[in-house]
């Protein structure tokens, strides 16, 4: 919080200074310019974009000089702030404020223009486009330099062969096998990336062949362009490695590569850097039936606290196997992986060959695996701010986590948890605590198992699947404007990865039961409206569910590209419990609903998709396009979808025009006033938004959303919210706004403004509203993080 008091107080006096007329152009020389503007010219003569081979506005970073930020385009508040520091007798509030909010004027250098002209000529020439012209022009006026660049691309150069100069015939037989895999081919434009990238390509493949020691540096590249037509061959040599010659200490040797083989693995779980000496410590030997010897071996101090089977089998490198890069690293990151070990070294020293091994002249290398443990146990205490659909809250969390609770790297955590939110409903005021009329409050513990528990046998469990088993049971209180409620619930989970990127999530059984007690005039409106589906969705009832979920998200973190997420859950409830009731013949209560405690259960399947594409225009400016479509259909012990259950529309991170579960469903147009939180059996939603940087820590966005809610049945509560084939494309809402983002790294706080653009409640005709907008109508929705 004092860090976003701070930023926001210096904004304003940035601005202060903006209406004091302070210098535009910051504190420069008479003879000196303002660098203004840079503008680049690329004239591809024909060569379409898409074959250029790199991407154009790559140019502008490569220039030295690039001019001060500017905010919205318009204006630069840091060479104001920078003018104001600088006049007058200067104070530490100026030298504080210059150096926090200020920016030196970039001044315009004939020099490192020159110095951009060859750097721009280098970078295509890295790209096949040699002998292209780069030329500059300078306008100056008015104290600012303009600078314009024209970049004239010449033909590029064609990879006419690639040939192979290696003389180590294993390394040789190697690499040819990964020939089509590498990224430099025929008749492709020379490209200096994609040979550095062959090379490291070159590099792994090798190192996951066993020959640690070989480096990409071993790869270089000849290249003949003698031809006079824009074509060249390529010769790739792989250096063979220098050592002293023992008859001439004078010269040295050319030698082959030499494959490794892991040899004996030394796992330290209590690594202390002040305490690197292992005489001390006590040794746990793992014998090997196989060949009767020791090949892993754990240091410990005291007492062994981590179970070594769970440390094996996390770890792949195999003892006496060929040394493999990809196994290392993913060794690495299985190890890392337990929340118990805060720092993970993996080191490797060469080694004899083995006692009694009978294999030749192999060599051996020996695997040292240093783990720091953090505190097992520890205590902390959470405050968040919380938002439901746009309506900001408090939340605080009491948390107990022991990160080792049965020696195998399980975790158990334990939770009170308490907050404090405003929400719509209710028909008088009732505030609990200031202007909040909504306090939850629960408790939940949960034990994460870093394998899969019953009925799968750890062994049979690939280890890239990183498994995980998770059981929780808590406990929740709610008191809201109409009623109050308990939930409580129990589940148990596995959880794998199945490749890169790809996640699973399948939950056998959880198991929840929702005790709801409504207000007196709650229950009095639900009576009134004799609507069975309303009652049903305020009043007590059991769910055992079985549930899938798969997720998708190519994002790489530290990489500027085009990403995608996909999610897809599918859940039934009820089931099992109506098998179970049709085979002992249970009878059912007085409402003709079958019961568990007395409870009425519900049975159900419901399914949803959430699509969202990521397009990285730039570090900055980000366009995302999403789409999201859900069914669920009550069948059997239910007439209608658990409330928790059903689909919602409206709120911060949806249909931002509306109110928090204000939307729909479909033409349904609410002229009595009375409020309900409004659900579905359908929904559908899509989002458009484009995220740019305004100043500083301060980022922008404009959005446009679609979507709405249907029901699967009549309703008399909500007339005209059937869901129907011919109607539906006229009941998709659309708002649009726009969006300011306080991005502080460690968090993003989020308000979008947001207007109705077309409203499916009213008339079809009269439901675009293009000429009916005022201010009034502006939702403002609030929010941490990003919406999507």
């Amino acid at each position: 919080m004092k860090i976003l008091m701070r930023r926001i107080v210096l904004m304003l006096i940035t601005a202060l200074l903006m209406l004091a007329g302070c210098k535009t152009t910051g504190t420069i020389g008479d003879d000196e310019y303002l660098l203004n503007k840079n503008t680049i010219v690329l004239n591809r003569n024909d060569i379409p974009r898409k074959t250029l081979g790199f991407d154009p506005n790559d140019l502008n970073d490569i220039l030295l000089q690039k001019p001060n930020k500017k905010f919205l385009g318009l204006v630069r508040p840091g060479l104001w702030v920078n003018s104001f520091a600088s006049k007058g007798k200067q104070s530490k509030f100026k030298k504080w404020l210059n150096k926090t909010m200020g920016s030196e004027p970039v001044v315009f250098d004939a020099y490192k223009v020159d110095r951009s002209v060859k750097q721009l000529q280098q970078y295509l020439n890295n790209y096949g486009y040699f002998n292209s012209k780069v030329n500059y022009e300078v306008i100056k006026k008015n104290k600012k330099a303009n600078v314009k660049y024209t970049v004239s691309l010449s033909m590029p150069y064609i990879i006419r062969n690639i040939f192979y100069k290696i003389p180590d015939s294993a390394v040789r037989k190697a690499i040819l096998e990964i020939k089509d895999k590498l990224s430099v081919k025929k008749n492709s434009v020379y490209n200096v990336d994609l040979l550095d990238q062959d090379r490291q390509t070159i590099a792994a493949h090798l190192r996951n062949l066993g020959y640690y020691y070989f480096l990409p540096e071993f790869v270089f590249y000849e290249v003949d362009s003698a031809f006079n037509n824009h074509e060249m061959v390529i010769y790739l040599n792989v250096e063979q490695v220098q050592i002293p010659d023992p008859a001439n200490p004078d010269s040295t040797l050319l030698v082959d590569h030499k494959k490794y083989y892991v040899n004996n693995i030394y796992i330290n779980p209590d690594f202390d850097p002040l305490l690197t000496d292992t005489s001390n410590m006590s040794v746990y030997r793992n014998p090997n039936p196989k060949k009767g010897i020791n090949h892993f071996l754990i240091y410990y101090r005291n007492k062994l606290k981590f179970r070594p089977k769970t440390l094996r089998n996390s770890i792949f490198l195999e003892p006496m196997k060929l040394y493999s890069e990809k196994k290392e690293k993913n060794t690495f990151k299985q190890l890392s992986s337990y929340p118990l070990f805060g720092y993970t070294s993996i080191e490797f020293k060469p080694s004899q060959q083995p006692e009694g091994h009978s294999g030749g002249d192999k060599n051996f290398l020996n695997c040292e695996i240093n783990l720091t443990r953090k505190p097992v146990q520890s205590f902390s205490i959470e405050a968040e701010g919380t938002t439901s659909g746009g309506k900001l809250g408090m939340a605080g969390n009491l948390v107990y986590k022991n990160l080792n609770i049965f020696r195998g790297g399980e975790v158990l955590t334990l939770k009170l948890s308490g907050g404090l939110e405003w929400q719509q409903g209710g028909g008088k005021r009732n505030d609990v605590f200031l202007f909040f009329n909504t306090i939850e409050t629960g408790a939940e513990a949960y034990i994460d198992f870093p394998k899969f528990l019953l009925p799968v046998s750890q062994d049979k469990i690939p280890k890239l699947l990183k498994p995980k088993t998770s059981i929780r049971v808590g406990i929740n209180y709610q008191n809201r404007p109409d009623y109050k409620r308990y939930i409580s619930n129990l589940s148990f989970g596995y959880y794998w990865r199945a490749k890169s990127f790809r996640n699973h999530r399948f939950i056998p059984i959880e198991v929840n039961s929702v005790s709801i007690f409504p207000d007196s005039a709650f229950i009095k409106k639900i009576i009134e409206l004799n609507d069975p589906r309303l009652t049903n969705q305020y009043s007590d009832h059991f769910i055992m569910i079985t549930k899938y979920s798969y997720i998708y998200n190519n994002q790489q973190r530290g990489k500027i590209k085009n990403f995608k997420y996909l999610r897809w859950n599918i859940e039934t409830g009820g089931n099992l419990l109506q098998l179970i009731k049709n085979l002992s013949n249970a009878p059912k209560n007085e409402d003709d609903y079958y019961t568990v405690m007395n409870i009425p259960y519900a049975q159900y399947v419901r399914s949803d998709i959430d699509y969202r594409h990521y397009f990285a225009l730039s570090s900055q400016n980000t366009f995302v396009a999403r789409a999201m479509l859900g069914v669920g259909v009550p069948y059997g012990n239910s007439p209608s979808l658990p409330f928790e259950k059903g689909f919602y529309s409206g709120g911060a991170n949806g249909m931002r025009g509306w109110e928090y579960r204000d939307l729909g469903p479909g033409g349904f147009r609410d002229s009595s006033g009375a409020y309900f939180e409004r659900m579905g059996d359908i929904t559908f939603g899509a989002n458009l938004e484009y995220r740019f940087p305004v100043y500083s820590f301060l980022k922008g966005a404009v959005f446009m959303d679609f979507g709405n809610i249907w029901l699967l049945y009549s309703s008399t509560t909500f007339p005209g919210g059937k869901f129907s084939f011919n109607k539906f494309l006229g009941e998709i809402a659309v708002d649009g706004g726009l969006g300011a983002r306080l991005d502080f790294d460690f968090f993003i706080f989020r308000v979008d403004a947001a207007v109705a653009l077309k409203d499916p409640s009213y008339p079809a005709g009269e439901r675009w509203q293009f000429n009916h907008l005022q201010i009034k109508q502006v939702i403002w929705n609030f929010g941490i993080g990003y919406p999507f």
